[in-house]
C-alpha cells in the first residue's frame, strides 16, 4: 500500500457533495464503471460504500474482489486508488448512518440496503485536476476532429442520445484500464471527444504519461456522465496513441454500450434504445 488515509481525507471522503466512481472486473475481464458517491473512509486503510441499487458491479465483486475507485470533491481536487472487496453488512452503524444522510432519510422507495468494505491497496492524488490541460484538449479535439481516423466499422455503436452526452464538453468522462495486477484503474479523461459513433479520441493534454503506457488491444471502459446525472458506459478497446495534425491523441473504440441510468439498465443493441439485460 502506498499510503494510508488522513485525517482530512477522510473528511473530504465523507462529504455527500462529491463525485464517487467505483471500477469492478467483469467475467470477460472487461473493467465496469459504476458511479458510487457514498464511497467513503470507514479507516486509514478501509473504504465502504452504500448499496443504492443492485447492479453489475455489485454483481462483479463477488467473484472478483479487485476494484478501483475516484473519489473528486467540489474544489477539483481528486483522489484515486484500488482495493479489495472483502465484505458486506446489512445491519449496524454504517448503515444506520447512511440512511440517515438527507438523500435517503426522505427516500420513500430507495435506500440503503447493503454496506460494502474495501482492504485499501493504493492511494494517489489530493492534487487539483489539471484543467488547463483539460481544456485545452478539449477545444483541440473539436478543431481537429476530422483529422483523426475513423472507426471500421463505419461508427454504429452510439444513439444520437448518447453521442451527444459523449460529445457535450461539459460533460465527464473517465477511462478504467487494467494494471499489471490486474486492478481496474481510474484515469480522468474529460478531454475526450467523440470521433464518430465507433471511436472515441483523447488528446495527450492531460494525464499523457498514463495514458501512453497503456498497452494497444488493452480492454478499457469509458464512463461518461453529466451534473444532470446523465450517464452512459461504453466498453471496448484502447487502440493506443495516434499523432496527426501535430496533435497527439489516445483512441478508443467501443464494442458495447450500457445505459446506466435508472430506471432501466443493461446493454443496448443496435436498435436504438433497445435494451438487453
Amino acid at each position: 500500500m502506498s499510503r494510508i488515509i488522513s485525517e482530512q481525507e477522510k473528511i473530504e471522503f465523507s462529504s455527500t457533495n462529491k463525485i464517487g466512481l467505483l471500477s469492478t472486473v467483469g467475467p470477460d475481464n472487461m473493467p465496469h464503471i459504476t458511479l458510487i458517491s457514498s464511497i467513503s473512509a470507514k479507516s486509514e486503510d478501509e473504504l465502504m460504500w452504500g448499496e443504492f441499487t443492485h447492479g453489475l458491479s455489485k454483481i462483479y465483486i463477488k467473484d472478483n474482489p479487485k476494484t478501483g475507485f475516484l473519489i473528486i470533491n467540489e474544489a477539483r481536487v481528486f483522489w484515486r486508488g484500488t482495493a479489495d472487496h472483502y465484505d458486506t453488512a446489512v445491519t449496524g452503524e454504517d448503515i444506520e448512518m447512511y440512511n440517515n444522510q438527507p438523500l435517503f432519510r426522505y427516500n420513500s422507495y430507495l435506500g440503503i440496503g447493503v454496506v460494502h468494505y474495501m482492504k485499501l491497496k493504493n492511494l494517489l492524488g489530493g492534487n487539483k485536476l489539471p484543467m488547463k490541460g483539460i481544456i485545452k484538449g478539449a477545444l483541440l479535439g473539436r478543431l481537429f476532429k476530422k483529422s483523426i481516423t475513423p472507426s471500421l466499422d463505419g461508427g454504429t455503436k452510439l444513439n444520437h442520445v448518447a453521442a451527444g452526452l459523449a460529445n457535450d464538453i461539459s460533460s465527464l468522462k473517465f477511462l478504467s484500464y487494467l494494471d499489471d495486477n490486474g486492478y481496474p484503474v481510474i484515469v480522468p479523461v474529460i478531454q475526450a471527444a467523440v470521433r464518430d459513433g465507433g471511436r472515441i479520441f483523447i488528446p495527450l493534454t492531460a494525464f499523457a504519461e498514463e495514458l501512453s503506457k497503456i498497452a494497444p488491444g488493452s480492454k478499457a471502459a469509458l464512463y461518461v456522465c453529466n451534473l444532470k446525472l446523465e450517464s452512459v458506459l461504453l466498453q471496448g478497446v484502447f487502440c493506443g496513441i495516434e499523432k496527426k495534425s501535430g496533435i497527439k491523441a489516445a483512441i478508443f473504440d467501443i464494442e458495447k454500450v450500457y445505459n446506466s441510468m435508472l430506471p432501466v439498465v443493461g446493454y443496448c443493441t443496435d436498435e436504438p434504445y433497445k435494451l438487453v439485460h
